[in-house]
């Protein structure tokens, strides 16, 4: 099953940091250590508000198909739909849940659903 392919209503962009350790010495002096290039724990959170119930299963049914966190997957283009690729780096298609979708019912039928996602970079 692919990821439901509905614009949404808000993004929100976390860009993550490139994988370093630090490590401070008895005496103060601190040594950081660079562990490659790639940005690390980048995150996507989107928001689809106002949609039909039918849309919101969709959320619970992918989840459930990519067995929670555990499996990545690609995102459809309607997701990134007015969002510069120049701008972000979204140079990647690879994306897990960090966390089950989060489902609200707004009126009998109406849902709004908070999906938190993680990028998957290796």
């Amino acid at each position: 099953m692919t990821f439901p392919a509905i614009q949404p209503t808000s993004r929100t962009w976390t860009m993550g940091e490139i994988g370093q350790g630090n490590f401070t010495a008895a005496s103060g002096v601190e040594v950081r250590v660079l562990y490659g290039s790639n940005v690390l724990n980048q995150r996507l959170e989107l928001s689809f508000a106002n949609i039909t119930e039918a849309q919101a299963t969709e959320f619970d049914t992918h989840y459930a198909s990519v067995r929670g966190t555990f499996d990545y997957f690609s995102l459809p283009t309607a997701t990134y739909a007015g969002m510069t690729a120049a701008g972000f780096r979204t140079n990647f298609n690879r994306w897990r849940y960090a966390e089950p979708p989060k489902i609200e019912s707004v009126q009998t039928g109406v849902h709004t659903v908070s999906v938190s996602l993680v990028a998957v970079t290796s």
